[in-house]
């Protein structure tokens, strides 16, 4: 969550003046290791961050306070036997990589599905994050994500995450950004390009 809060932080300082970072394209295809990843199908995205470790594309509101990022990374996990182990330890760094000094938790929900043919957790989460530099008068903002991390089909040492954040002054996620979230995750296909 860190990760992606420096990297929100960033964009939404480049969205208070001129924007720095391209547009993304509407549905255009990015692959980076292990995954082709299609940019979100709605225009004003931009292409935040690219390269074979990840893609990220971020999307600021004419307001200022309203902000939403959807990206995928890869990432080497220690060698583990089974899926239990394998995502118990994700949640368990997860865990760990959380800034209590900055965010609030509210709830993470996890489930253990199948997606794209691979072994997954599928979470959602709710903060309050009070260290958000948008143009909100309030104390904190509302910072909640969705996504998958899965086993990667080619590597089973090799975890692949799939993740939509939105920032806002409001607790509920509209129906338009769900909607949007699971269509850029059904736009990722998991590839072996080389994932060793």
């Amino acid at each position: 969550m860190k990760f992606i809060c420096t990297i929100l932080i960033l964009f939404l300082s480049a969205c208070s003046s001129t924007p720095s970072f391209p547009l993304a394209g509407i549905s255009q295809t990015y692959e980076i290791l292990g995954a082709k990843v299609k940019s979100p199908n709605e225009p004003d995205w931009r292409l935040m961050q690219y390269d074979q470790a990840g893609v990220y594309f971020g999307k600021a509101a004419s307001s200022k306070d309203i902000s939403l990022i959807s990206n995928v990374v890869i990432f080497a996990v220690n060698e583990f036997d089974d899926n239990k182990a394998f995502f118990e330890y994700i949640i368990s760094e997860r865990k760990k990589n959380d800034d209590a000094t900055r965010f609030v938790d509210l709830g993470v929900n996890y489930e253990f599905v199948t997606f794209n043919e691979s072994s997954c957790i599928k979470y959602s989460s709710l903060a309050e994050d009070h260290a958000s530099k948008s143009k909100s008068k309030q104390k904190f903002q509302y910072f909640s994500t969705s996504g998958f991390i899965c086993r990667h089909p080619a590597n089973k040492n090799v975890a692949i995450q799939l993740e939509t954040s939105y920032r806002s002054d409001e607790k509920s996620i509209p129906t338009s950004i769900s909607t949007m979230s699971n269509e850029f995750f059904s736009g990722v296909e998991f590839i072996d390009n080389t994932v060793r």
